[in-house]
């Protein structure tokens, strides 16, 4: 068995590196994923069994309403090289990592692997979402034509130690560091955007990696949401960030600033069919991740 981490450089990429005991694989500084020849020549230099693509050009909300034509049509791009490039070396598993920002921006929650196609997405995910459900029934057509077991792993909002900050964080990223700074610079009030009452499923990287590895390779889904199953509120958030930070101040939830849709609750049934279980609880992964932001921000 042998892995090939097609973004390995990221936080689901350096995590799902960890996880599997491999460095075989590529990133922005190694590989061209955009340039269809040198992916399809990396992919048949390595011949790994198993591949799993993380590779995307990603942004937070903002970025990804301002450039979202650019970003869509580069990720697509970089999405179908990897495709043939692994159908060319004969991949038998490869995991696409997918992303709820796909299911349909109204519809019945908890969110399942079925109702991936019952609606439109949110406006401002449409830039991520379209381009992973054209993977996954690229997946799909691949193993109902060349009898693969390509897979889809529709992935929640996972976080961990060695996320994005600054401008293209997202929401755990984004406010970790708020917090980071609030404490050591003695701040008296953090701002956070929106009316702290959205929620979301949050994920934390180490158990997130465990599910996507599970869903490559079991033999029964072609698609698995990896997901908590849990709806935690943005004020929940920010209160145990308080807690664990000890800040002292105030949190201003400013209903001015965007916050996105308003509630996202995914089943992890088919997840936990396969034998799934945190071992982490959210105040622990938090913690974890905040101490590595505190880390990070005093070396930089």
């Amino acid at each position: 068995m042998k892995y090939y981490i097609a973004g390995n450089r990221g936080l689901v990429g350096h995590t799902y590196c960890d996880y599997v005991n491999t460095q075989t694989g590529g990133n922005t500084d190694t590989v061209d994923y955009t340039n269809r020849g040198d992916t399809i020549a990396d992919i048949k230099r390595e011949l790994p069994s198993h591949v799993v693509i993380n590779a995307a050009t990603v942004g937070g909300l903002q970025e990804d309403l301002d450039r979202s034509f650019e970003l869509m049509l580069r990720n697509l791009n970089i999405q179908n090289n990897l495709f043939e490039a692994c159908a060319e070396a004969g991949v038998e598993r490869v995991l696409l990592q997918g992303s709820t920002c796909s299911y349909p921006e109204h519809g019945p929650q908890p969110f399942q692997e079925q109702q991936l196609l019952d609606g439109k997405p949110f406006d401002g995910y449409l830039t991520t979402a379209l381009p992973k459900l054209v993977g996954m029934y690229q997946c799909r057509a691949s193993n109902d034509k060349r009898g693969t077991k390509w897979r889809t792993a529709v992935c929640t909002n996972m976080f961990g130690p060695g996320d994005r900050t600054g401008e293209h964080a997202h929401v755990i990223g984004a406010l970790m560091q708020k917090f980071v700074t609030a404490v050591s610079e003695d701040h008296t009030e953090i701002e956070i955007w929106g009316s702290g009452n959205q929620s979301r499923d949050l994920l934390y990287i180490k158990d997130a990696v465990r599910a996507m590895d599970l869903t490559l390779n079991n033999d029964k889904y072609d698609t698995v949401n990896i997901a908590s199953g849990v709806e935690t509120s943005i004020k929940e958030i920010a209160e145990t960030l308080k807690r664990i930070s000890g800040f002292t101040g105030r949190l201003w939830y400013n209903t001015d600033r965007p916050e996105g849709i308003k509630n996202r609750a995914i089943s992890n049934k088919r997840l936990t069919s396969l034998g799934w279980r945190p071992l982490y609880s959210l105040e622990e992964a938090l913690a974890e991740t905040y101490e590595w932001y505190q880390k990070n921000n005093a070396n930089t």
